[in-house]
């Protein structure tokens, strides 16, 4: 492999154990003053400062973890001798370090001696390895990258994991697989591979990604995207290939978190957005797993309607609020109002109220609009009184009975529900495709 000096390199392993070489002897790994994994991290406004350099990084919380959100920019040899000749910038250029981070050998990333490229590091007491992340973040291990895989794959339904986890920018297109669409915030970015024989992995192809775990004395676990797959791959690599290196927080650090995680990217989604037009109005539509749903609401002025507050400004924010009675004359032909049997197939899809909810306007935290149906907090009516803007949405279903018929409900906190309401109650409308229309002779 053909080796870049940036600085240098030092065994950070930073747990209390040790480990036991090829030929038996024994590394010391007691925890140092300056490296170790109980340190306090904060996390301001999204993002993490690296003491060791001033290196801010975009963090992504999926499921109950705490991951970086861009590659390890860390490069300072000088302090940690074991990055000496084991990192390196894709095609040699050093503006794409900045861009990319860098690309480490796997005894760079784990901050372990050379010699453990060819021969095997052993077994350690503690599996939390902090290599050259920052105090308080490790190298995640395979069962971490796989647990990450698992909880993108129960969120985005039969989206691949490659598709969800890439960064809109940065690949290449290819027929074979979907563009990404970053829709974890995870922005894993196509920063290719420097090759332990010398020569680079395509940048805008590929993106290969350290695990701690070791195989063999050759050899160590990691995973990849690939620009014409929609999964991420795991695999096994060469320790002097030059992958990339993403921190996960540690278990043994006490976080703290002052503002909200970064859910800019949302906004960035590309959602796959049609139309259908009611009474010469153009509203957006969206493919939602098997469902297709009208992503805004009715705005429709017909039977007994109002706008929150009898203001107009209110129509054109959120729609109409409508009585059940003029809410089933209202979809169009090849559409109807939905049953409370679709949205609890939508919600069960979404898995998460957050997901649902539109970005702004809601009290107190805003939704995370995860798949484009955009619902905004419009409250509803009830006997001449308007209630519940900004905190609440009701929809429509089609179910009833007497006098009562249910609404979907979502609040600004907890989950989703079906509940009862008068029908004289003016509620939201949004129409769903109609894959089985009844055909009359």
């Amino acid at each position: 492999m053909k080796k870049f000096i940036f600085g240098v390199f030092a065994a950070s392993f930073v747990v209390t154990g040790c480990l036991h070489d090829s030929d038996g002897g024994v590394i010391s790994l007691q925890n140092t003053s300056d490296k170790n994994i109980y340190e306090s991290v904060l996390i301001k406004d999204g993002y993490f400062t690296d003491s060791r350099d001033k290196n801010k990084y975009k963090i992504a919380k999926i499921g109950d973890e705490y991951w970086f959100a861009e590659n390890l920019r860390y490069a300072d040899s000088s302090k940690t001798k074991n990055l000496k000749k084991n990192i390196g910038c894709l095609d040699e250029k050093s503006e794409n370090c900045e861009k990319f981070g860098l690309l480490y050998t796997w005894t760079g990333a784990m901050d372990i001696a050379d010699s453990f490229t060819t021969k095997v590091r052993g077994s350690m007491r503690e599996w939390e390895i902090q290599g050259v992340c920052p105090n308080g973040w490790t190298i995640p291990t395979e069962a971490q990258w796989d647990k990450l895989l698992s909880r993108v794959d129960y969120l985005n339904s039969d989206e691949g994991t490659g598709t969800s986890l890439k960064a809109i920018s940065s690949w290449d297109e290819s027929e074979k697989a979907p563009y990404g669409v970053n829709r974890f915030g995870f922005e894993a970015l196509a920063g290719g591979r420097l090759n332990s024989e010398g020569g680079f992995l395509s940048g805008g192809k590929y993106a290969y990604f350290w695990a701690a775990d070791e195989i063999d004395a050759g050899t160590a676990k990691g995973y990849s995207l690939h620009y014409d797959m929609d999964v991420m791959n795991k695999g096994q690599y060469y320790k002097d290939h030059g992958m990339s290196i993403r921190c996960i927080l540690s278990k043994s650090a006490t976080l703290t978190v002052k503002g909200d995680l970064d859910s800019s990217y949302i906004a960035d989604i590309p959602f796959d957005y049609d139309t259908v037009k009611i009474d010469g109005k153009k509203y957006k539509t969206i493919k939602i797993g098997e469902q297709t749903w009208m992503a805004e609401n009715l705005n429709y002025k017909t039977g007994e309607s109002w706008c929150y507050k009898d203001e107009d400004s209110s129509c054109d924010k959120y729609g109409r609020l409508y009585d059940w009675e003029t809410a089933t004359n209202l979809c169009p032909e090849g559409w109807k109002l939905p049953s409370a049997d679709d949205f609890t197939k939508l919600y069960t899809f979404h898995k998460d109220g957050r997901f649902l909810r539109s970005r702004e306007g809601w009290k107190n935290e805003g939704g995370l609009n995860f798949w484009g149906f955009n619902l905004l907090p419009g409250g509803g009516y009830n006997d001449g009184d308007f209630f519940d803007e900004k905190v609440s949405a009701y929809l429509w279903t089609s179910d009833s009975s007497s006098d009562y018929a249910d609404a979907f409900f979502v609040s600004y906190y907890g989950d989703p529900s079906i509940k009862p309401f008068n029908k004289k109650t003016g509620h939201s409308v949004r129409c769903i495709m109609d894959i089985n229309p009844l055909r009359l002779p």
